[in-house]
Formats: structure tokens, sequence, C-alpha cells
């Protein structure tokens, strides 16, 4: 990406050669998605060239994918023409996504025709499953090529495309229907229509929020596109709540760096879930029934709210070392503790703020994280900031041995890292400032449009010293550095609460099993337990120091019976309490590949979860940080 006068600047040349008589952009897209519910995606590309050999490349780091993607597996058919005649291709043994071509004498243009079979199951964010029988997702770096070491942001682009009859479309950028059927998009970069995804389908609604300061004259607006017409219902003050994020999220940050801003909520089964920040939009996938109860809609409001905030901090402020202007220079996860940690901090707190999500919730929510980093092995081989470098690994990891070996939860372990920062900044002001001042200072911008002002590390301390003067480099190095849990729940202890345990179920978690359909006995025995169809009852992970590990239970063995009968999550809930009481193991019948086998599982302890306790001689500053704030 460029920096914030790039940018804009790229947007008012985009517009200029858009105007101008007979000069046609660098490229122009055109994506047939007509027949998108059967998978098939249609893309002509027409590309300014001159003569000579010419390498092109698919995208291959995405910003906020952290990671090398792109259309490698899903392009099912390729064609490079050039003067009416078809050219030969050369992909780059050394570099899967390269291609390489010769432009012939007086070509000024490549026609290059792609079609994608869109994927079906796998994938990482943008290479997941991206439509339905009802709808889809339309990422643009999935059906473009551009010129190798060519900065996106200075490449201009027109674009339409064609949907399905009937279907409703909505993207960041200005939609202009056309006579034939097509949509066509506002000319921008290629590097703003990368970052501008399309949200298309058959059940849609739009929401209008309203505004606030600042600039409370910019639009705000929920997209909801589902399977069926009964997942779009939400509550009479829907509106009203994602208003109050509106208005909380620009006292926070006391700018807006959009021209607008639309959330691009997804509600399908058959899609892959995930966020995904833009500048102008966000592209959130989650279960059709994500709106149906309370609780579920807690966990949209998070999500919602983390993907909001990354228009602050992510695409405005962004690590120097994620930038990579032609998607091709490999990205530096290094400072994702504050990228996504910080993001995942605010994207929790400001729904409290926002009432979207009740303080007792939220502390269920930090119980069960601070829970499961207080069991997990991982981290005391791993400290936070190795999961952060080895990010584009541990993205695409599978879930069996993820509590021995970590997963991404610098976004989780953050959260502890930040509240810790917060506490530190009240206690050496003396209560004068806190985290809020930090991104006011941080963040501040003119606003009012998309900008990117790249930072390195050593900007976050001298940030932070300048409210409070102090040694900030070794509070926040000891959460990044150092393994084990020490720091993690010191960092909660500093904002006066502590971890416990006890039998009461923890609601958060109640809700996450629901929705994730697993059982999560990690605190108790020490597993984690498909839920799902014809998996229910296959471990998916253990606590290797818990009872049903060392009595041999392992990931990938399916629990058949429990005591002698047949499993179910209230047996094996009835034998962890029959247990306790008769001080008896609890029998395993496990399937393990085509053998099985009984397993002694030596645990008397009960049922066990985890939940917050106040530590009366701090100070609560966890209420402060969740308090509601005026402009």
């Amino acid at each position: 990406m460029m920096g914030a006068a790039g940018f804009n600047g790229a947007l008012v040349a985009a517009l200029m050669l858009a105007s101008a008589v007979g000069q046609a952009a660098d490229l122009r897209v055109r994506v047939d998605a007509r027949e998108v519910a059967r998978k098939r995606v249609h893309t002509d590309l027409t590309l300014a060239v001159q003569q000579g050999p010419l390498t092109l490349v698919f995208p291959k780091w995405i910003p906020g994918e952290h990671g090398p993607s792109g259309p490698l597996e899903s392009i099912i058919a390729l064609t490079i023409r050039a003067n009416d005649a078809p050219l030969p291709w050369r992909r780059d043994p050394r570099d899967m996504y390269a291609l390489s071509v010769t432009v012939p004498r007086g070509a000024t243009h490549l026609e290059i025709a792609l079609d994608t079979g869109l994927p079906t199951e796998g994938g990482h964010f943008s290479t997941g499953p991206t439509s339905s029988e009802q709808l889809a997702v339309l990422p643009w770096n999935e059906f473009v090529l551009l010129p190798k070491g060519r900065d996106a942001g200075t490449l201009s682009t027109e674009a339409t495309v064609f949907a399905p009859p009937g279907w409703q479309l909505i993207c960041a950028l200005e939609l202009r229907p056309q006579a034939d059927g097509g949509v066509e998009l506002e000319p921008a970069s290629l590097a703003r229509l990368i970052d501008s995804p399309l949200q298309m389908g058959r059940y849609a609604k739009r929401i209008e929020l309203p505004g606030a300061a600042p600039f409370p004259e910019l639009k705000h607006r929920l997209s909801l596109v589902a399977d069926s017409a009964a997942a779009l219902t939400v509550p009479g003050d829907f509106a009203v709540g994602y208003g109050r994020l509106v208005q909380q999220a620009g006292s926070l940050f006391g700018t807006r760096v959009y021209r607008h801003y639309t959330w691009l909520l997804t509600l399908s089964d058959h899609v892959a879930h995930f966020g995904l920040e833009h500048h102008e939009s966000s592209d959130d996938r989650v279960d059709e029934n994500s709106l149906a109860e309370a609780p579920l809609r807690e966990g949209v409001a998070d999500l919602l709210a983390h993907e909001y905030v990354h228009s602050w901090n992510g695409k405005y402020r962004r690590p120097a070392g994620l930038l990579s202007p032609d998607y091709q220079q490999p990205m530096d996860g290094s400072l994702l503790w504050v990228y996504e940690g910080l993001t995942q901090f605010w994207g929790t707190a400001l729904p409290v703020r926002a009432g979207l999500v009740t303080p007792e919730s939220y502390r269920e929510m930090l119980a069960s994280l601070a829970g499961s980093f207080d069991t997990e092995p991982g981290n005391r081989w791993r400290p936070m900031a190795d999961t952060a470098a080895a990010a584009q690994i541990l993205f695409s990891a599978p879930d069996a041995w993820t509590l021995s070996r970590r997963s991404v939860d610098f976004y989780e372990a953050s959260v502890f890292l930040w509240l810790n920062v917060d506490a530190e900044l009240r206690a050496r002001s003396a209560g004068r400032a806190s985290l809020d001042d930090f991104v006011k200072r941080f963040y501040a911008g003119a606003g009012g449009a998309p900008a990117l002002k790249p930072y390195v590390e050593a900007d976050v301390y001298a940030t932070l010293a300048a409210i409070a003067p102090g040694d900030w480099r070794a509070l926040i190095r000891r959460h990044l550095d150092t393994t084990g849990t020490q720091a993690l729940l010191a960092g909660l202890q500093s904002a006066g609460w502590q971890l416990s345990y006890s039998p009461e179920r923890n609601s958060y978690i109640e809700t996450r099993q629901k929705r994730r359909k697993t059982v999560e006995r990690q605190w108790s025995i020490g597993l984690r337990i498909n839920d799902k169809g014809d998996d229910k009852g296959t471990i998916i992970d253990t606590v290797e120091d818990r009872a049903a590990a060392q009595a041999g239970a392992g990931p990938g063995m399916k629990i058949i019976a429990v005591n002698g009968r047949k499993y179910s999550v209230e047996v094996l809930d009835a034998a962890i309490a029959a247990a306790h009481e008769t001080r008896k193991p609890i029998e395993l019948l496990v399937e393990s590949a085509d053998y099985y086998r009984t397993l002694s599982v030596a645990y008397f302890d009960g049922a066990r979860y985890p939940h917050l306790a106040r530590v009366d001689a701090r100070p609560d500053t966890l209420a402060e940080v969740l308090k509601a704030r005026t402009n």
C-alpha cells in the first residue's frame, strides 16, 4: 500500500481518468457471476501494456489475511490474447503466482479470460467458500492479474459485474446499473477495488444507522444478505444499538478515516466464517441463525466492532512490515499484537460501551480467555511474540494439538497486554490518562476519507511515553517474550480482577459451544470434543497434563461410550459428577481408527469452569474501560 497522500491522490487520478474523453483505465475488469450459485465465475480483463517481456502476478499477500493466499487452486481456465491472437504463457517454476508472457509488437492491451471454480471447502479467508445457492461475496483479489512490481495503488481500474437475476448488490464503491444488466463500479485504483469486496444475494436488507460526531454527516449502514428471508429478522432496536457503536467509536478515536462505512454481513452456513477488514467496509460472515438469539447477537456485535475498529487500526495506521504495494512482498507479522491485538481489545470493549453486550457477558468472555491460557501447555514453551511472527503458518494449522502448539492467540492474549497498559497509564498519571488517550494521539488525523499512515514499534512506545513517561517497552515485551501466564494474569489483576474456577457454567462458553458445536471440558478432564454430525464425540484436542490425556486419549479418537453407556454430552457430564462423589475413574470406550480400547480417566474434581473474581485491593479499572463515553 501507499502513504496517505498517495492513496487519496490515486483516487483523484482514477476519477480524472474515468472522465477524460477517450482515455481508458489501466485495467478493465468484467466479472460475470450469473452462475455463482453453481460455483462458477467468468472474468474478462483488459490490461494496458507495452511491447516486450511481461510478468503478470496473482495477488498473494492481501492486507488483513496475514499470509499468502490467492486463486492458484480455483482457476479452471485461462487464456491471454493480444492483437486478436492467443499468446503462450509460462508459470515461473519458483513463484507459482507469476506468469510470463511476451507482448507482441503493436499490441497496447492484453485480453485475459479467467474461469474460476469457487471453493466448496477448505481455504483461508478469501480463498474459502464464498457463495451459496442464494448469495455470494466476491473478493476482487481472486479475479485479477497485475504486472509484477506495479504498485496497485497507481493502477486505475474500471469494473463491471453481472449478478444472477433478482439479486441485490452492495459494495463500498458506488454502484451504477447499466442497460445491459451489468452493474458498473465507480472508478478506483486496483488497491481500492481489492479493498472493496462485493456482496450480493437474493435475500437482502439494508439498515441505515444514525451518524455521530466527528463527521456526523457520514453515512453508516449494515448490509445483510442471508440464505433465507427469516434470517434477516432483527430486533426493533438493532439500528439504534449499532448507531451507538458508531458514536462510541467516534468518541474513542476522535476522527473517521472513511467517506462512509458499510458492514457486509453475510448469514449463511455454506460460506467460510470470518471477518476481513477494509477501509470503508468489512466482509463479515457468520452462521445463518446468528441474529436469532441475544447471546448469538452479542457474538456478531464483537465481530462487527472488531472489523470496524480496523478502519483506524490496520487500514489507517498499519505496521510498516505489513505493506505490500504489489501484493507480492512477504509481510512481517511482528506487530500483530497491535494490528490485531489492540483491535481485539477495542472490538470487545466498544460493544459494551454501546450497550450491545453486557458487562457481565464481557467478564465471562474474559474469564474464558484467561482460563484457556491457564490450561494450555503451548504457552509454556512458545511466547506470544512467536504466534504473531508465525501467523502465516498458524492460521492454517489443524485444530488437533492447538492447545500444545498455540494458535494465532495473540488476538486474545493481547487483550490482557492492553488491559495492563491501560491500568499502568492510569497509575502513572494519577488517574488523569488511560488507553483512550493513547488512541486519540496515535490515530489522530484529518479524517473524512481513507488514508494510510505506517508506523514501527518504537512509535507505539513513544506515544505512550508522551502521555505518561516510563519504560513502556519493558512492560509490553514482558507480555510478548516470556512464556507461561504470569504476565497475562498480572495484566488481568492490574485491572482489578483475577481468574477463579467453580462448577457453575460460564455463559460465554455455553454460547460458544452452541455456535461452534463443540464440547469444552479442558478445565476438568482436559478434552475439547466435536459435537457436530457424524463427528460427534470425536476428540478435537487434549490438555496434555490433564487426566484424559494421561489415560491415553488423543486428538482424532472418538468416544463411543462413557461408563458403559452410549456417549452424549449429558452422559459425560453425569460421569464427571459421579466420579467426584464415588472417587472411581471414568471409563471411556474410544475408537481409534479400526481399533477400540477403554481408557480409565482418574479425574475426581467435578465440573470446573473459569470465572472472574474481584481483587479487592485494586481499583476496578476494567469497569472504567467499559463505561460509555460522550463526545
